[in-house]
């Protein structure tokens, strides 16, 4: 950029065409009300100016993009009188040094916020005045920008020669700040006594962690607790003699169930997250409550995103700025599994979330969980853009976001194309999912080689058209084992569109349904038990399903740590273990347990064996006929065919009888060989 100074910029000012010092009309606007000091505010936010390289939909926003005039954009800046919070994020350091230039001339900003990957050495010639003279600055707030020991020393110089001492917050994160950076930078501040909130005030001044690690092994435990039992938790987190197999729980409710602080007045939310930060044995964090104080939130998130150990992190029901969980995210080398349930997710905190992920350098993550979360078609697009870089994800789920729709199937389709050779789960319930979503969802589920359970219950828009669907599926390589369906009225069409699908299928075990919810009548039940075991033939019956083993609902999670929940299967209090299920179908299911499934049903269904269409096969056929009633020789078998041994004893004797009758001089030729053979091994085929 050519050599300009305030005169140039005073010359052209207000015959400058901004559309040519702008990448878009939209941010020509922008520098159009800068320069006519008609910048507009928000309920929420008076002046407020927001510079960004990605999408950010809050308030005024420049999208930074090639085009745009960093020298403009900071001189329009510098003489407006009305912008009072300037946020700058994410633009790199030489855009920030030229726009520094025209910003250090505002007097007017009150909110001064800039984050995201710079060195201090960039800014520090511009930001040391601005702060000098702007008497109305009140908040200053600087996010992963590097501060050596020689810009702190600038930058506490001038918050020395200051004159108004007006400043109120105070914030560093991420600074790579020295114990000698942070001293100058405190003993510079202790002259001002307006000073309110610092958002890492409590990790700065006497509570930095320095001040922690100086104190941590001779505080006083019961002091900064409620209880003994929470006491005991901080003490096994400081002294590392934490269980790695005990997630903690962190709740507003006590449990004997597991590991639970139970938060209540007197606990020390900067210590928990100081001792967790620090702790290198803790495996799993469930946060179910957070503090009401923000200030305590930030301290211990701000602790807590120091943790390395943490795999498993899991949020229920907190009120949470995910930015401010950015840096664990970003930074975390061993987290495997993030679960976020009832936890508003909006299409800003989805921006941040997606913004982190991407960030994240370890893709490591295997388990990945948002729900019920109000969760948008435009957030969800966000979140899996990002995700698209997490090839090993094995179970993602999305339940409880009746907003996403089929533009949200379609994002989830680019998450599981990518990790199609590792995603065993996807939970797509309570999402009011309809045929067209499910037939999106289904086109993408084709590929995926390694999964094994599908959740759409709930999804009461789902038609026997969209369970037809499925069929694709039952006949891809996808080795589906679970499938849920609880609480849909299905009906018989929608039975006999599974079953159709499920024909020839050989993976899918379990189908859990509501049956007294689920509308078939006898008409779908006599599809099951037909798709379970055709008698119509013994080839038929051969075909039959004999994987599907379970039809109902009484099945429960039980926690896995990393591949997501497992299911048992649990009898109802009647000790019933299919509940709603007609006997006729149920006896195929059990049958379906055992290793010889079909053979068992042949051997129901058929007590006459028709031994003549192998009597081509000469006496080659008879070792394998005895062999194949073997199996049935034991009381376990029989008791499964509500048949006694003896009755297949009979069955036995009865083909073999029949094969060496349809072919007597076959088998006397045979014996009369044998007896002039002297010894020559008979073969059967001769």
């Amino acid at each position: 950029m050519e050599s300009r100074d305030n005169n140039y910029y005073d010359l052209l000012a207000q015959n400058v065409k901004l559309e040519d010092i702008t990448s878009s009309a939209h941010n020509a606007k922008i520098l159009r009300m800068l320069r006519d000091d008609d910048l507009a505010s928000t309920e929420e936010e008076e002046g407020a100016l927001y510079i960004v390289d990605y999408t950010f939909d809050h308030g005024n926003t420049i999208f930074v993009k090639e085009g745009d005039d960093w020298g403009w954009l900071g001189y329009f800046i510098g003489r407006n009188k009305h912008v009072q919070h300037l946020c700058i994020y994410s633009i790199s350091e030489e855009q920030i040094r030229v726009l520094m230039k025209g910003v250090k001339h505002n007097r007017s900003i009150q909110y001064f916020d800039i984050s995201d990957g710079i060195r201090g050495d960039a800014i520090i010639d511009s930001l040391a005045p601005f702060i000098i003279n702007n008497s109305n600055l009140k908040l200053l707030r600087l996010l992963f920008v590097d501060i050596p020991l020689r810009v702190a020393r600038s930058l506490a110089e001038a918050l020395i020669q200051r004159e108004q001492k007006s400043l109120t917050t105070f914030s560093f994160c991420q600074n790579n700040l020295s114990n000698e950076a942070v001293e100058e930078i405190i003993g510079a501040l202790s002259g001002y006594k307006q000073l309110e909130s610092l958002k890492i005030d409590e990790d700065l001044i006497g509570r930095d962690q320095k001040y922690y690690d100086m104190l941590a092994e001779i505080i006083d435990l019961n002091r900064i607790t409620s209880s003994k039992k929470n006491a005991e938790i901080l003490r096994r987190l400081r002294d590392d003699t934490w269980d790695e197999k005990e997630d903690l729980f962190i709740a507003d409710y006590d449990s004997d169930c597991g590991e639970y602080f139970c938060s209540e007045e007197g606990d020390d939310w900067g210590w928990l997250g100081y001792f967790i930060g620090k702790n290198e044995q803790i495996r799993g964090l469930n946060l179910h409550c957070l503090p009401e104080e923000e200030d305590e939130v930030d301290a211990f998130v701000e602790s807590l995103c120091r943790n390395q150990s943490i795999e498993r992190l899991d949020i229920r029901r907190c009120d949470i700025d995910i930015s401010s969980l950015s840096p664990f995210i970003i930074n975390s080398r061993n987290l495997r599994s993030l679960e976020l349930w009832n936890v508003d997710v909006s299409l800003g905190n989805a921006s941040n979330l997606a913004m982190a992920l991407s960030r994240r350098q370890h893709k490591s993550l295997t388990r990945f969980v948002l729900s019920r979360n109000n969760l948008s078609s435009e957030a969800l697009a966000e979140i899996t853009a990002a995700l698209t870089g997490y090839p090993y994800l094995k179970s993602f789920s999305v339940s409880g976001n009746v907003l996403i729709g089929r533009d949200g199937c379609v994002s989830l389709g680019a998450i599981i194309r990518v990790a199609a050779l590792h995603l065993e789960q996807v939970f797509h319930d309570d999402d009011d999912l309809d045929d067209e979503g499910l037939q999106t969802l289904v086109a993408a589920l084709t590929n995926a080689a390694t999964l094994q359970l599908l959740a759409l219950s709930r999804n009461l828009s789902i038609t026997a058209a969209g369970l037809r669907a499925l069929s694709h599926l039952f006949s891809s390589a996808c080795p589906l084992e679970t499938l849920f369906l609880e609480d849909m009225n299905i009906g018989d069409e929608g039975a006999e569109a599974l079953v159709d699908g499920l024909r020839g299928n050989t993976t899918l075990r379990h189908l859990v349904l509501t049956p007294n919810m689920a509308g078939i009548t006898s008409t779908g039940w006599t599809a099951f038990s037909r798709l379970l075991c055709d008698t119509s033939s013994i080839n038929n019956t051969y075909r039959s399903n004999h994987t599907l083993e379970h039809i109902g609902d009484d099945y429960h999670y039980v926690s896995d740590p990393f591949g997501g929940p497992k299911l048992f299967r649990s009898g109802n209090y009647s000790g019933e273990c299919f509940p709603g299920i007609p006997p006729a179908v149920v006896q195929y299911l059990k049958i379906n347990k055992e290793n010889y499934a079909a053979k068992i049903k042949i051997g129901r269904c058929h007590p006459e064996i028709p031994v003549e269409v192998f009597f081509g096969y000469k006496l080659k056929f008879l070792p394998l006929l005895v062999s194949w009633f073997v199996g049935f020789g034991t009381r376990e078998r029989s008791n499964c065919q509500n048949a006694t041994t003896r009755e297949f004893q009979r069955r036995e004797l009865s083909a073999v009888y029949k094969f060496i009758r349809g072919m007597p001089m076959l088998a006397v030729d045979g014996q009369m060989r044998l007896k002039s053979s002297c010894g020559r091994k008979r073969k059967f085929d001769e």
